[in-house]
């Protein structure tokens, strides 16, 4: 029996049953806890209590095979280590008596069939000793005479030669019925048969093996139902060998008793004729003769009874292979929690945690935040920066703890300083304009995006009209109206940073058309709630004319072209005749066109239109927009030889910069 057996069979319910009788544990409180004496006398008789308690038994039972060995770890958990250790040793010798009892059965079947044969001699042997008694008183015997000598010289050869045909049928039958009782893989090994041997030992390796990978693979993987496979290949071939080893037993124990039973009838007739010749001497002489042929069968078989019972113990011992190396001690200490292991895995979570909140905060300081980082990922000028609201630049979460701790080391004060003595950061009180990201997420307030009108003296309509300058002094000119802007990633507010410039442009006496040419989530036309009947796609199909996809809005100087239906393929219209057809015909009619593009990572539209164009303009988003993204995107535009203007930094987080200056911007840019 191989490892995974004997770890099956100390699993085994017949196993957990005995050693709860032994023990008694269904009576003992320790073990199945505190019960009346009423209700522990009637779940003792319940079987569904009882299948339960083995059920407890067998999951509390872990068995081990030991990787690389032919060694078993048994452990048994319970919070008593007294009683845990006491139902170890009790199982570890139910199990041996168990195996003795089993391997215990052939060596049994041997000894009583030897038993009954020689019970049933030595009552033939007292009877004809009996008989003989009778015989010589009663006759008076005298010696043989000559004619009487060769019958009973014949009559003893044949008692001799039946003597030694019945011990060759009686050993026949013992090896018949011992092959038998064998399982295939104990087979006694055959010189005349050496493939027994050989499958013994492939049945014994595979066997191994197959406990050796189970610790790590599950029965269901490929390779371990190929092994299963061998191993039942090789078992039906030890089996085969043993049907035909029984069949040979059983024809090799007929020839003997065929041999036998014509001894006998030889013998039978030999006494008949000495019954014809009437010679008490005869008679008696055979009768002697026979008798002390069965006294020296009775010696034989009495003498093999002990060889065969002595030599199948000791086989059967032998071959059971199985020892305790060491009995179950009660420990020192509890099995779980382990401290030193929980110690251990804490410290191993803590570094795990540590490092992981390390790259996490790498995450967070590895996106763009001003333009010293735009200028070390892209060597792109930065056009100018956006302040976040206060709800935007008001972190939460790990990061939120990570400003306020870098804030207080580098000594920044809050954005919104009261007067001395009171709370640094001023909580908003009501809802404004001010309180809103320049991208709000919310659809039912766009107006958001037109903060240059509706809040035109806060720090945010300041940033873009500082912006518009920019444009004004190093952008005008034919060669840069037609301008695109994108972004790496979604939700950077461009679309927010395109509606306030364009009505900043517009302001200064600027006449400017913004082209809403994403064509896959189109914003603009709900921002300037204008009537988007017609749109560009519209145009570039060939259904109007370009004057009718141009909106005005309720801005003066600021026009709108919608986005349109959304076409099947949107790269396919936008390359072609009919967009630089287009583009050419605004730049006729309009100072600035500003095209709304989708992110670059995201589509190819903005590669497309960008070759179509004077220049392309990113925008970022502040502790958003991860460099790496930025770079992906500067790598795609310069691949494209895409003219890339600048950048516009959106969401900058005044914290993070020098805390005197940005106050005085604020407080310069409110109305007095």
């Amino acid at each position: 029996i191989n490892s995974q057996s004997h770890s099956m069979l100390l699993k085994s319910r017949s196993l957990a049953s005995e050693v709860i009788d032994k023990m008694k544990l269904a009576e003992n409180p320790e073990y199945v806890g505190s019960l009346k004496k009423d209700k522990a006398e009637k779940y003792k008789s319940n079987p569904v209590f009882r299948e339960k308690l083995i059920d407890g038994f067998i999951k509390n039972l872990i068995v081990t095979p030991i990787s690389g060995t032919k060694l078993i770890e048994v452990n048994f958990e319970h919070k008593n280590p007294e009683l845990a250790s006491q139902i170890l040793n009790t199982l570890f010798d139910s199990y041996i008596e168990m195996l003795i009892k089993r391997k215990y059965t052939a060596s049994e079947q041997a000894t009583e069939f030897l038993s009954t044969q020689i019970a049933s001699l030595r009552k033939d042997i007292e009877e004809a000793e009996k008989k003989l008694a009778e015989l010589g008183t009663a006759q008076g015997i005298l010696p043989l005479s000559s004619a009487e000598a060769p019958l009973i010289s014949k009559i003893t050869e044949v008692n001799t030669a039946l003597t030694a045909a019945t011990l060759d049928k009686v050993n026949k039958l013992t090896t018949y019925n011992q092959l038998r009782a064998l399982r295939p893989e104990e087979l006694p090994e055959s010189p005349s048969n050496p493939a027994i041997a050989r499958l013994r030992e492939q049945y014994a390796l595979l066997s191994r093996e197959y406990a050796r990978r189970l610790a790590t693979l599950k029965p269901e993987y490929p390779e371990m139902l190929k092994l299963k496979s061998e191993i039942e290949a090789t078992y039906e071939a030890l089996t085969n060998e043993k049907e035909n080893l029984i069949k040979t037993a059983y024809a090799e124990y007929q020839g003997a008793l065929a041999k036998e039973q014509n001894l006998q009838k030889l013998l039978d007739d030999l006494k008949a004729q000495a019954y014809k010749a009437n010679s008490s001497a005869i008679l008696y002489n055979s009768l002697k003769i026979e008798t002390e042929n069965k006294k020296t069968l009775l010696e034989a078989l009495s003498k093999r009874q002990s060889e065969t019972d002595l030599a199948s113990r000791l086989k059967d011992l032998q071959a059971l292979n199985v020892w305790i190396v060491d009995r179950a001690s009660i420990p020192v200490e509890p099995a779980f929690p382990n401290r030193r292991k929980t110690f251990l895995i804490g410290l191993f979570l803590a570094i795990v945690g540590g490092a992981g909140t390390t790259l996490f905060i790498n995450y967070l300081v590895a996106t763009v935040k001003s333009s010293r980082d735009i200028a070390q990922a892209t060597a792109w000028p930065t056009l100018g920066t956006i302040p976040a609201f206060e709800k935007e630049y008001k972190p939460r979460g790990p990061r939120a703890e990570f400003q306020t701790l870098s804030n207080l080391l580098q000594g920044r004060p809050g954005i919104f300083s009261k007067k001395k003595g009171k709370s640094r950061v001023q909580e908003p009180k009501k809802f404004s304009l001010q309180s809103q990201p320049a991208a709000s997420p919310e659809k039912n307030n766009h107006q958001i995006e037109l903060i240059v009108q509706r809040e035109p003296h806060c720090i945010q309509s300041e940033a873009f009209r500082s912006i518009r300058t920019t444009f004004l002094l190093s952008l005008e000119g034919p060669a840069k109206k037609a301008l695109i802007f994108s972004s790496p990633l979604s939700k950077d507010g461009k679309s927010a940073v395109i509606s306030n410039l364009g009505l900043a442009l517009a302001q200064a006496h600027k006449k400017v058309v913004i082209v809403d040419s994403d064509l896959r989530k189109p914003k603009q036309q709900e921002i300037f709630s204008v009537d988007y009947t017609w749109g560009l796609t519209h145009f570039l199909s060939s259904i109007v004319d370009a004057s009718e996809v141009i909106r005005p809005t309720s801005f003066s100087n600021l026009f709108l072209v919608p986005s349109g239906i959304t076409p099947t393929d949107p790269l396919e219209i936008m390359f072609s005749d009919k967009m630089r057809a287009f583009i050419n015909f605004l730049k006729q009619q309009f100072d600035f066109i500003l095209f709304d593009s989708p992110p670059i990572l995201a589509v190819s539209d903005a590669l497309v239109l960008g070759k179509q164009v004077d220049g392309l303009i990113m925008v970022v988003r502040a502790g958003q927009t991860p460099i790496s993204a930025l770079k992906q995107a500067r790598n795609k535009i310069e691949n494209h030889k895409i003219n890339c203007l600048g950048v516009i930094i959106n969401g900058v987080s005044l914290i993070e910069q020098d805390g005197y200056y940005a106050r005085q911007y604020y407080h310069y840019s409110k109305p007095l």
